[in-house]
């Protein structure tokens, strides 16, 4: 230990601090390796400067209770940098603490990841390797919700597509339910993004399919109160018939929504409060329902998840559309073509359906786009509490959303919060939860197999922005207004007065820790560069030629898990760019 270098000594320290023993697991070096080697070079050097000053201060040196006391400190300071810093800490090593081998998973009552499936459905897609240049019709840029729903359509259309995706191809003979591993092959940055100051943690997909492949199936149609609000083709008829044709075309019904013990809470708790509760629309068939549905967020074993990969792009190959996997689109130039590390596209136009953190990154380093672009940023942030209770809850099995409630959600002019529950396993549970000291975080994480979690789904009014860095990788910034963060106090009240009434024995909440799994808005359409980055049919002013087919295009926050919005605006903006071509 003594050969070790000091800021590595220090690191060892927090790590033991956070979660004692930890650092004998391998928790550290890990956290260098597996995720601070995925941060932007800025970050990475910012991170090692957080460490020397740990380090010069001798913090390896002092007793744990000491150690703990600083690291409190830091999580309430009223210096940004120091709660930054906490964050960024606290959440990458609770995580490995409780996703690496050696994880106290026996004690949990975790079973731990399932394995590969023998019996899983094949891989229907055979995405091609491309180097030097393609020529086509239109380049679509990602392949979620937007950019799949953008391929079916354009080359059901009769035009030659090429679909483009960062990340690679993965299916249910990939899936074996390994939290760790799922994050750091499908999720955005490896599942360590986050706003600049760590207030929120960003989960999106970053794979073939995107975040279909590893969301939990909800699927809402557009509120109409939220579609009057937007206006322009959203209140209208065209915008209804795209929503009715993804609809049907991912098979949304309630039909497989078994209630797990943990949703048996959600509504318990909220029956005897007199709120309101109903069935979760799903795009799944034949979903398990079971133990395995609980391993949706790492893949759908079964393929019974209605994914992109396994509905759009099917559609799109089969009229003739060429898919290209780990192909990173850069910028797009003149012509317009795409550049993609060793590939470039050339097209008649660039369907852009990156997601709302990179489409914007995507236009700036490409240098399009009027100054709209990259703002608007809306996260729902999810708060939330974590009930614990008598019996046995085993909130990592079962229907990952089986019930909603929409009893808050509206608490002002359409803003509020919605009540969604899931299944979540350690990883999670570890950096979402609290952290008031390390035993106190243990016994918190030891009750897992006896707790419901609750979160509450904010709708949030005033948004942040994305810009780039230096490299071109997005930086997010985003902080809750007074506003929105009224609205999520009462949120989480809300969640643990449902929790209470269900009898939950005690209960913790999630204020200092928010995530993000739905990001809208940085490309917004409108009727004029007044007041939007593009057209009402995706267009930017400035380059017609490029067109927007994903959440970036929402003129505000959707308010409900927003695939099918997505889909229906890809479908619609798809649509009017094949009529043009």
């Amino acid at each position: 230990m003594a050969s070790r270098p000091l800021k590595l000594r220090a690191l060892d320290a927090i790590a033991d601090a956070f979660a004692p023993g930890s650092a004998a697991q391998g928790v550290p070096d890990a956290f260098l390796e597996r995720l601070v080697a995925r941060l932007p070079r800025s970050e990475q050097a910012r991170l090692s400067a957080l460490l020397s000053l740990f380090a010069a201060r001798g913090f390896h040196r002092l007793p744990r209770a000491r150690r703990e006391r600083i690291l409190r400190a830091w999580g309430s300071s009223r210096v940004s940098l120091r709660r930054t810093g906490f964050h960024a800490l606290r959440k990458g090593v609770l995580l490995l603490a409780w996703t690496l081998p050696g994880a106290a998973w026996d004690e949990l009552g975790y079973p731990g990841p399932p394995g590969p499936d023998p019996e899983a459905p094949a891989k229907p897609l055979e995405p091609i390797d491309a180097e030097g240049e393609l020529s086509c019709d239109v380049c679509v840029v990602g392949s979620g919700a937007g950019g799949g729903a953008a391929a079916a359509v354009l080359a059901g259309a009769g035009l030659d597509v090429v679909v483009l995706e960062a990340g690679e191809y993965l299916g249910p003979p990939d899936f074996d339910g390994a939290e760790l591993a799922a994050l750091e092959r499908m999720y955005l940055d490896g599942g360590t993004a986050a706003t600049v100051d760590q207030g929120v943690g960003i989960l999106a997909g970053s794979c073939l399919g995107g975040g279909t492949v590893v969301n939990y199936t909800t699927s809402f149609r557009t509120p109409d109160d939220v579609r009057e609000e937007w206006g322009g083709p959203f209140a209208a008829d065209a915008f209804t018939r795209s929503l009715d044709a993804v609809w049907e075309r991912l098979g949304a019904n309630v039909e497989h929504n078994r209630v797990p013990a943990r949703e048996e809470k959600l509504r318990a708790g909220l029956e005897r409060l007199g709120w309101h509760v109903d069935a979760m629309p799903r795009d799944v068939r034949g979903c398990e329902q079971g133990r395995v549905c609980g391993y949706c967020p790492f893949g759908c074993r079964l393929g019974a998840k209605q994914s992109s990969d396994r509905t759009w792009l099917v559609d799109a190959a089969k009229a003739g559309a060429r898919i290209v996997v780990g192909a990173r689109a850069e910028r797009i130039g003149s012509g317009p073509r795409v550049e993609a590390g060793a590939l470039t596209v050339r097209a008649r136009a660039v369907a852009v359906a990156c997601g709302a953190i990179n489409t914007p990154a995507l236009l700036l380093r490409s240098g399009l786009g009027n100054s709209f672009v990259g703002r608007n940023l809306f996260l729902h942030p999810v708060g939330g509490a974590l009930g614990y209770f008598e019996e046995e809850i085993r909130p990592w099995e079962g229907t990952m959303q089986a019930l909603y409630s929409n009893e808050l959600a509206d608490l002002d002019a359409g803003f509020g919060v919605r009540f969604e529950t899931t299944a979540v396993h350690p990883g999670f549970a570890a950096a979402f939860l609290p952290w008031r000291g390390a035993d106190d975080h243990r016994e918190l994480m030891l009750g897992l197999g006896r707790a419901a979690p609750l979160g509450a789904l904010l709708r949030d009014r005033d948004g942040g922005r994305v810009r780039v860095r230096r490299d071109g990788s997005p930086l997010v910034q985003y902080r809750l207004s007074d506003y929105d963060a009224r609205h999520l106090r009462a949120g989480i009240d809300g969640a643990v007065r449902i929790l209470e009434a269900a009898g939950a024995g005690r209960v913790a909440t999630s204020e200092d820790s928010l995530y993000s799994f739905h990001q809208m808005g940085t490309a917004r359409m409108g009727a004029s560069p007044e007041i939007s980055a593009c057209d009402w049919e995706g267009r930017l002013w400035d380059a017609p030629d490029v067109v927007v087919c994903d959440g970036s295009g929402f003129p505000s926050a959707s308010g409900v898990n927003p695939m099918i919005s997505i889909s229906a605006l890809a479908h619609l903006n798809a649509g009017a760019l094949a009529s043009r071509l």
